[in-house]
């Protein structure tokens, strides 16, 4: 009888250690795949919603050059779920969430499709900040061309 609570004990020992350090991995892998993700440049907590669904989507926005390239926050890859071409979002609404947030819904540039980001306010000043502060497409054509 002491024999089989031993093993029990023994089983449930290796249970936890292993569960343990499943969690502890898994929490490295996430926070490894954060700094991966933020290494090029700057990156926001931002939920994301398309306009065809009803459920947000809990998500980091990166800012790349000419993207912005959204990643799901418990999500093992490292390549993004969705990317925006930064010359081809147009804000089309802005409101205040109720739990202090601030949600946006941008026109993306392709047919038929808008998309929501929810954020804090900092973050939606910054991310309309780096739009606009983007290269501009007629700005390049002619303007330095005078004799």
């Amino acid at each position: 009888m002491d024999g089989d609570l031993a093993l029990v004990g023994w089983i449930l020992l290796a249970l936890t250690v292993t569960l343990g350090l499943t969690l502890t991995l898994g929490v490295l892998a996430l926070g490894a795949r954060r700094i991966a993700i933020r290494h090029p440049g700057g990156t926001v907590e931002c939920s994301l919603r398309l306009d065809s669904e009803a459920r947000w989507q809990r998500g980091v926005v990166a800012y790349r050059s000419g993207q912005l390239a959204w990643f799901r926050s418990l999500h093992p890859g490292l390549r993004p779920d969705a990317v925006f071409d930064r010359q081809a979002l147009q804000v089309v609404e802005r409101r205040a969430a109720g739990d202090g947030t601030a949600q946006a819904r941008f026109d993306t540039g392709r047919p038929g499709e808008t998309v929501w980001f929810q954020m804090s306010p900092d973050a939606l000043t910054g991310l309309l900040a780096w739009l606009e502060a983007g290269p501009q497409p007629w700005l390049g054509e002619g303007v330095l061309d005078h004799p």
